[in-house]
């Protein structure tokens, strides 16, 4: 099982709440690698066409990230409001 911030006294935090940079490269190898196998099978895509969709990636992904994650997390604050009313 795996344990993320949202459970108080976990020791074992899940790692995409703790990765995000492997999620944002994640997302871009996968786009970039689809988009090299979709030229391999004769999609014709220009070297301009691939840069904008590669730009658009590098731009998308950390907000995707940041919208999926952002509710995975909390504040130090919040997190010692929230163990203080546990004891």
């Amino acid at each position: 099982m795996e344990y993320g911030p949202t459970q108080p006294g976990s020791t074992v935090p899940a790692s995409q709440s703790t990765e995000p940079l492997w999620t944002v490269g994640g997302i871009t190898a996968a786009v970039t690698a689809t988009l090299a196998l979709l030229v391999a099978f004769g999609l014709e895509v220009t070297d301009e066409q691939e840069t904008a969709i590669l730009g658009v990636v590098a731009v998308v992904a950390p907000l995707i990230v940041t919208a999926v994650a952002r509710g995975r997390v909390y504040a130090p604050a919040t997190v010692a409001r929230l163990l203080s009313g546990r004891r």
